[in-house]
């Protein structure tokens, strides 16, 4: 097979940056758009981001299946992209609008639409993600397209959604007409930007197609031992970034008492993000994705520990804590991704059937499981400490957003490089597998 070209990958992964300008704008600011802006509890909040996790449960495999399942003039995922990126986008103007509701009438909209959201990023996020088990199966090769994935997906959309969003809705009159403004223009370059992955990105890997049924599903998934502890570490790598991301602007707006300095916080996160984005594949190649997503995960955790115990007016030390940690973090991310596609291998080996979307299906539902789990754990722990929106905390509810922003970041990341400890696939395995596959396809 030819060498993948670099305006392969760059085509590829712009669809990355168009998926999350949504996904981000939602993990970012919906929880403190529902609360601070269309007027929801925090306890009906949590409740709804858990509700939407137990239908993605049976959405995510199912879509999976039926993926693996298409034919078309396009390949088995591309379509999905084509077709899927205007009803995405759609929902999520649908999610920050406002319309004049009751209570009740508040709460059942936006379980409505936030789980239509789910549903249609499924449909556009799995597909475009198993794409990337097709173009390639060299190692460094996944490990090149991870790391400009995740170079558009953190660091790109980082800086247009951490830093650009809050200052764009502080132009409009009220908060409720900029996050739907927002949410337009974002959407709109979504579309764009996944048509643009559509049109040059390509389903290069040649495999047998798969025959399996439904029932099949949950045995593809739990004899991949490799996949299920990825997956683990995955959830909880990504609760540590939705939790902090979650949490950043109630912290700024009211434990530092500036709202404002959220946008300059995720400004110096840049840097940093975008620094780890060029060292990751030097650093995967010398010591592995394994090694290198491990003792990354370990630095997270032990840099967001500290940052508890900077006070307040040492801004400029959280700041510089905060980048250190957040370098780190890019390496995780990326690293996490260039090792999913090696699980399929893994598991086309081991069992003898062959499927991507069921395996990006699962690490689909695993990252949005950590989204609602750890955005429901936030919810709470602010019900229960008795915060209510825009006005001045009490003293458990300014101890309750301290410990989410720090204390507990560090925790889900202690827990991922302890599950990390599990993983089998290393070089050797790995050549391993691949070599023995294309022994039986040369044989059949």
């Amino acid at each position: 097979m030819l060498a993948l070209k670099q305006k392969d990958i760059f085509s590829y992964s712009l669809g990355d940056l168009g998926i999350n300008l949504n996904f981000q704008l939602i993990g970012f600011y919906l929880a403190y758009f529902y609360t601070d802006v269309f007027g929801i509890s925090a306890a009906h909040v949590a409740g709804l981001f858990l509700v939407a996790r137990i239908w993605d449960a049976i959405n995510d495999p199912i879509m999976g299946f039926i993926a693996d399942h298409t034919k078309s003039r396009w390949g088995r995922f591309r379509p999905y992209i084509l077709f899927g990126a205007i009803p995405l986008n759609l929902i999520l103007l649908a999610c920050f609008y406002t319309p004049e509701l009751s209570d009740t009438g508040k709460v059942i909209y936006a379980y409505v639409t936030y789980i239509t959201h789910g549903i249609c990023f499924t449909l556009v996020a799995l597909p475009y993600s198993s794409i990337s088990a097709v173009m390639t199966q060299d190692q460094q090769e996944r490990a090149v397209i991870s790391t400009y994935r995740m170079f558009f997906a953190v660091v790109i959309a980082l800086g247009i959604i951490g830093v650009g969003v809050k200052p764009f809705v502080n132009l409009f009159a009220t908060e409720q007409q900029g996050f739907f403004v927002a949410a337009c223009v974002l959407g709109a370059s979504s579309v764009i930007l996944l048509w643009i992955s559509f049109f040059f990105s390509k389903e290069r890997v040649e495999v047998p197609a798969e025959k399996y049924h439904l029932k099949d599903i949950i045995p593809i998934i739990f004899k991949n031992d490799a996949l299920l502890v990825l997956a683990g570490a995955m959830l909880l790598n990504t609760a540590v970034w939705v939790t902090g991301n979650a949490v950043a602007l109630y912290y700024f707006k009211y434990v530092l008492g500036n709202a404002d300095l959220q946008s300059t916080f995720f400004m110096v996160m840049l840097p940093a993000n975008m620094l780890g984005a060029l060292v990751t594949p030097f650093i995967t190649k010398r010591f592995g994705k394994l090694k290198t997503f491990m003792w990354a995960s370990l630095g997270v955790a032990i840099f967001s520990l500290s940052r508890h115990f900077i006070p307040d007016d040492q801004l400029t030390l959280i700041f510089a804590v905060s980048g250190i940690s957040s370098f780190a973090m890019m390496f995780c991310s990326i690293a996490q991704w260039g090792m999913l596609p090696d699980t399929v291998e893994y598991g086309h080996w081991k069992t003898g059937q062959r499927s991507e979307g069921i395996p990006f299906a699962f690490f689909s539902f695993m990252q949005k499981s950590a989204m609602a789990l750890a955005g429901s754990v936030a919810a709470y722990a602010m019900f229960l400490s008795g915060y209510e929106a825009n006005t001045v905390l009490t003293e458990s509810a300014d101890r309750t957003i301290r410990w989410l922003f720090n204390i507990v970041p560090a925790v889900y990341s202690t827990l991922c490089f302890i599950v990390l400890m599990f993983y089998k696939i290393d070089g050797p395995l790995y050549k391993k597998i691949i070599t023995e596959l294309s022994s039986k396809e040369d044989k059949s």
